[in-house]
Parts: structure tokens; sequence; C-alpha cells
């Protein structure tokens, strides 16, 4: 191999086989494979991530710690940003078979570890965190193998599935949460314990190659780390330590990508118009992500007077239809395209919020069951399309580096609005009325926050129509897209 190939390869990351190939036909063969087992692993995580999220104040109580319980949720969601762009950078450059048995590895470990946590909640938050480190892998490596190494076609169907998986496995957590309350906690970590008997299967199907002379760049994966979870704790803790963290580390980010010889991300990628528009507009659309169901939780406790599990017995069905709508959603995308797809996301999901406030003083069926089943049914068409799109403003060979940063963006813009919104309504700011019609107090807080969200994210259909056809001018858009 020549030093030019060599080089293109450190730079650009492993060669993907064009479409119609004998070597493309090969791979997509194994991911074909590969691809449901992945699933399963993301499921197991996702299960636990749901569950978790909402009995850790009954572990907290249990184990007399109670100051300590929201770091069960908060400590696992700043790991997860940090390692989503690492690890879909890696996709870039490193064996995916290596990546996805050692991720799985590490699940394991996490789940034998959580089984241990009656002895202390800090077992408990440390299981948690070395869970999703390794579960994180899962769903980097299925986006990886979708964008590579399945025909463009079939990626919409895809990454539908996986919005459908990820729908139903969050419901999925919910349920069983409350039963294992009943019975034993530990039983969720356990749960995590089956992963290992899909590593074989792993082992075979998954591709084993690597960029020639790629060397894992530790300081830009430190960095870009470091500034995901200062830009966390910034917006989780509003202290101004990490407000000057940021800063810092953003600069020393952008100082080094454009000094270092061969960083894992490139300077040209981050200005490329197309790829940094189309993320902006998935920052804004999923900004209040984070904020939906604990908007709705405390407006069924505070509003209509009623216990959270019979609020997750509304709203759950909203998730389940999100989950149904993904897997319907993709022949539906490949029919309108991706720009009307993602038009009819955005409207839908900033309609719904919309729809929440004015409909509380219509009572808690239609406010905490029926409006919110707008707004999911918009993310069954924002998450494909979006992503598809993201992945063609790049090269092929840099698609897991923009999987990253958008699992990345998600974490982080997610956990930005659920910390602003949450303020608002435990300080019930805005509370003197809204535009629908609610009393003044609580009911109007809510109202407020969940119509500022609904413009939030209008806005942001409105900045994708005006900049996608500068978008899709600039971007490797298929063949058969208007």
């Amino acid at each position: 191999m020549s030093e030019s190939t060599v080089s293109e390869e450190q730079r650009n990351g492993i060669p993907v086989p064009e479409e119609g190939t004998p070597e493309f036909a090969k791979m997509n063969k194994m991911a074909r494979i590969a691809i449901p087992v992945v699933l399963v692993i993301f499921t197991l995580g996702v299960l636990q991530q749901q569950a978790f999220g909402m009995i850790y104040v009954n572990i907290g109580k249990q184990l007399n710690q109670a100051n300590l319980a929201p770091l069960i949720t908060s400590l696992p969601g700043i790991v997860l940003g940090i390692v989503c762009v690492i690890y879909g950078s890696l996709g870039d450059f490193v064996s995916l078979k290596k990546m996805m048995i050692l991720g799985t590895v590490v699940f394991v470990l996490g789940s034998i570890l959580g089984c241990f946590g009656t002895f202390s909640i800090w077992i408990v938050i440390a299981a948690r965190v070395v869970q999703s480190a390794g579960w994180q892998v899962s769903g980097s490596i299925f986006l990886v193998l979708v964008s590579k190494y399945v025909e463009k076609k079939k990626r919409v169907l895809w990454y539908g599935v996986f919005v459908a998986v990820f729908r139903f496995a969050a419901a999925l957590g919910v349920f069983l949460a409350g039963y294992m309350t009943l019975l034993d906690w530990r039983w969720l970590f356990g749960v995590g314990i089956v992963a290992v008997f899909f590593i074989p299967v792993l082992a075979k199907n998954l591709p084993d190659q690597h960029a020639a002379g790629a060397r894992i760049d530790g300081v830009g994966f430190t960095l870009i780390g470091l500034f995901a979870a200062s830009v966390t704790m910034f917006f989780t803790d509003m202290n101004w330590g990490w407000g000057i963290a940021c800063v810092v580390t953003l600069v020393a980010f952008v100082v080094y990508i454009n000094k270092a010889r061969n960083p894992f991300i490139t300077p040209k990628m981050l200005t490329n118009p197309a790829f940094a528009l189309t993320m902006t507009v998935i920052f804004v659309g999923y900004f209040f992500s984070y904020t939906l169901n604990a908007g709705v939780n405390a407006i069924g406790l505070n509003v209509y007077g009623i216990d959270s599990s019979k609020v997750s017995n509304l709203l759950v069905w909203s998730i389940i239809l999100a989950g149904i709508m993904g897997f319907a959603a993709g022949p539906v995308i490949q029919k309108i395209g991706r720009k009307a797809s993602v038009i009819l996301a955005l409207a839908c999901m900033g309609g719904g919020l919309i729809a929440i406030a004015f409909l509380i003083p219509a009572g808690k069926i239609w406010a905490l069951a029926v409006a919110p089943c707008i707004y999911y049914f918009g993310t069954s068409f924002f998450y494909q399309p979006i992503v598809d799109t993201a992945t063609l403003t790049v090269e092929p060979e840099e698609s897991g580096r923009v999987l990253g940063f958008n699992d990345l963006l998600q974490a982080i813009t997610g956990s930005i609005g659920v910390s602003l919104f949450g303020q608002l309504m435990a300080n019930g700011s805005m509370g003197s009325g809204s535009l629908a019609g609610t009393k003044a107090g609580l009911a109007s807080t809510y109202a407020n926050v969940f119509m500022i969200g609904g413009v939030i994210i209008l806005a942001g259909m409105v900045l994708f129509i005006c900049s996608m056809k500068m978008i899709y001018s600039h971007s490797r858009v298929a063949e058969d897209e208007d």
C-alpha cells in the first residue's frame, strides 16, 4: 500500500466499498446478520436506562442515600454524551468487531457489579456508569453499519427500526421498573448479563477492518469529552466554574484540530455549511426531548393531583405509538422524501407541545394522553431523514463521526433543555396566566413552558425550510431524491 493511500485512510477512515460491488455485497451480508443481534443488546441497554431513570428515588430511599440517588441517572447521562462522539468517530477507523465485543463485555461487567448494589449506592452508580459506557457501543455500531454497509434506499427503514426499538424498549423499561420495585431492583442488572451469550455471533459477523496506520486521537477525544462534560455539568449545576471550563475546553479543541497532523475530525468538516446547518436543526429539534416526560409528570402531579403511576399509564400510549410509527414511517419517508419528512416531523413536534399547553384546561386525558401523541408521532419522522441527511453531508468514510456528533448533540441539547425548563417549572415562573386560558399558578407555568418549547421547535422548522436547498445541494443526495 502506498504512503498516499495510508495517509488518506488516516485522514478519512476505513474505505467503504461502493454499492453494487462484490465487496459491498459481502459486507452487506455480514451486516444483515449482525444488525439484529446488535439491536438486541441495544434494547437491553435502553430498557435499563429508562427503568433506573424511573426508580432511582426508590433505590435511594432503600439504601438511605436519597440525596445521592439522582446521580444514578445524571452521571451515566454525562458518560453517554461523552462516549457517543468517541464511539461514532472510532467506527471510521478501528475494527467494529473489536469495538462491539469490548463494549458488550464492559456492559456485562457493569451488570454483574450492579447485582451487589445493596451494599452501597456508589456501587449502583458505578455499575450504571460502566453499563452506559459499554451499552452505547451497540447504538453507535448499529448506526455505522447502516450508514456504511446497507443499501441507500433501505437505510431509512433501518433508522426507523432503530427508533421503534428505542421507543418499545423505553416503554418496557418503564413498566418493568414498577414491578421490579415490588421484587428486587437488582434483577434489572441481572437482565444485562444475558448479553454475554451474543458475543460469538458478533465475533463471526462484524467487520474486522481498521484504517491502515491509523492512530487513536487520544488528545482530540479527551478534549471533546471534557467539553461535553463541562457543557452538561454547567446546565445541570449552573456553576460558572463549569462555564469557564466550557470556553477553555472548546478553545483548546479548536486550536488542537487546526494544529494537529491527523485529528479525528477536521476543521473542514466542522466548517462545512451543510453539515453545520443540519447539526443546528438537530440541536433545536431535540431541545425539549428530555423535558416532555418530566413536564407531563409535573402537570399530572400538580395540576390534576394524580400520582406518577397514573401519569405513566396515560403517557405510555404515546410512546407505544412512536414505536409503531418507527416501523411504519420508513416507507412513508421513502415515498415523500427527506425534506418533507423533516418538515412534517418538526411541525408535529412543535405543534404537539403547543397542543399540550392548550389542552391543559380540557382535562388529563387530552393533555397527558392525546396531545403527547402528536409530539411522538413527529419524532418518528424526524430521526431517520435528518440522520440520513447528516451522513450525506460528508464523505462515506466520515459518516461515523457525523453519527457520533448527532448522538452527542442529542444528549447535550436534551440536558440543556431540561435544565432550563426544569428550573422554570420548579420555580413556578411565568405563572400569572397564559394564552391557553389556564388559571394563574403552576398550570400557567407549565402551559407557557410547553408553548415556548413548541415555538423553539417550529423555529427550527423554519430554519430547515430556509436552508434545505443549500444543505441538499452540497450533499451526496441519493439519485432518487428530489
